[in-house]
């Protein structure tokens, strides 16, 4: 591969290292080959502009906007509750709860970080006063967090869909199985790990009707956020609302929820919210904007052919290959987050798994599992850091659990989604989203 390329690649690693924000890491590695490659601006800004010409790009700014609304209200708080009266009272509990409640919230915002800081504030404290280790739960929930990448609606879905021309609702049902998967290999887990801390009791157990009318009396309070991912899904499934549709109506109901049926937000706090995600949205289409001149280079220079031919000419072997594919997807995913890492290494490496005759919609199952467990592996673990500031713990505490969680969980999943294409490719095939 040219160097001039290897050194533009060294110079984003480098300003990410640095602390750099990362959508200023894509300008510098652009600007490096512009200037080293005398490439005309004037040439590469209509490519940039052209990206936002996408309805598909449009449903991140709802969601993100979902995202923090839910954050803000209490919505996480009444799904944690509902999660407790099935399961909070059997010992080891409160961990299930908080899997389950991860998954569900990811069918809400669809972005782990937010997920880490919804439930983490609410559940690390309860857990701790029924004698879990506020590492231990710490890691259970910044791991669990990583559902809300491949639970659908995911933001790094429809930002695999938008890169990749594939179908939305495809890469939503993609990573269906491997996220109910990983939840499920969490919830064991966790039952065996809890065992090792003796101080962690059951509740006190209530007779079937008081079990009964708990249920009830939660169900009841949080029927209308186990609603909404039923609208967002059941209208983009059942053919009701497209993707973006969906996401924008997902909006106005949490606001309607939150101000009229909660009554938990003023109109200033959904302000508040709003102009919050406004900011993270803005972050995200500066880097779009960049990622894609850096790109239209790439493209110009055939860099994803290149890494294609360097791939192959290293095995010709397809196991080696989509190895070697899992571990660039980790390292990617443990220095930056699931969106700019899918800016970046998706052109890349989108020709070499078409040469390898996977089947692109399972390509995003594998970005998202491999993505998401990159996030939260050590040394560079970014939902671990978050996680770690929530919880009020060092990261010492949490690297314990979390290894556990990750070989056992989180890396048998990825081998699974790999090799084995019904995982992925089952329920888009069933619901006619591929043929």
């Amino acid at each position: 591969m040219d160097i001039v390329i290897l050194l533009s690649l060294a110079i984003f690693a480098a300003t990410i290292f640095l602390g750099v924000p990362i959508p200023f890491g894509f300008l510098a590695s652009t600007v490096f080959l512009v200037i080293v490659k005398d490439y005309n601006p004037d040439f590469l800004l209509p490519a940039g502009f052209a990206t936002f010409n996408s309805v598909t790009l449009l449903t991140l700014p709802f969601f993100i906007a979902v995202g923090y609304l839910v954050t803000a209200g209490s919505i996480s708080m009444r799904l944690i509750g509902i999660a407790d009266a099935f399961f909070g009272r059997i010992r080891g509990g409160l961990g299930i709860v908080a899997v389950v409640v991860s998954c569900v919230f990811g069918a809400i915002s669809g972005a782990a970080a937010s997920s880490v800081v919804a439930i983490g504030t609410t559940m690390i404290p309860e857990m701790e006063k029924q004698g879990y280790p506020r590492g231990y739960s710490a890691a259970l929930i910044s791991s669990a967090a990583v559902l809300a990448t491949m639970i659908p609606p995911s933001l790094a879905m429809i930002m695999f869909a938008f890169v990749t021309g594939q179908s939305v609702a495809a890469c939503f049902l993609a990573t269906i199985g491997p996220g109910v998967l990983l939840a499920t290999l969490f919830c064991i887990l966790n039952l065996i790990m809890v065992r090792r801390f003796p101080a962690v009791q059951a509740k006190t157990q209530l007779s079937l009707k008081e079990t009964l009318g708990d249920i009830r009396s939660r169900s009841k309070s949080a029927f209308g956020a186990l609603l909404l991912p039923v609208v967002i899904l059941g209208g983009i499934y059942g053919g009701i609302m497209t993707p973006t549709e969906a996401a924008a109506v997902a909006v106005f109901y949490v606001i309607f929820l939150s101000l009229v049926v909660y009554r938990e937000m003023s109109i200033r706090q959904i302000l508040l919210a709003l102009r919050s995600s406004a900011v993270s949205t803005g972050t995200m289409i500066v880097m779009t904007f960049f990622a894609a001149l850096l790109g239209r280079i790439y493209v110009m220079e055939r860099v994803p052919q290149q890494v294609s031919e360097t791939l192959l000419a290293l095995s010709s072997n397809t196991i080696i290959l989509l190895l070697l594919i899992n571990v660039l997807l980790i390292i990617t995913g443990m220095i930056m987050d699931e969106l700019s890492g899918i800016l970046l290494v998706t052109p890349l490496l989108y020709p070499v798994i078409l040469g390898l005759d996977v089947h692109p919609i399972q390509f995003a199952a594998i970005i998202g599992t491999n993505l998401g467990m990159g996030m939260m592996t050590p040394p560079m673990a970014g939902i671990m850091y978050i996680g770690a500031r929530v919880g009020r713990v060092t990261i010492d505490k949490m690297i314990g659990p979390s290894m556990i969680l990750i070989l056992f969980a989180s890396l048998p999943v990825v081998f699974l989604t790999t090799f084995w294409p019904p995982l992925s490719l089952y329920l888009p095939t069933l619901l006619g989203a591929i043929r």
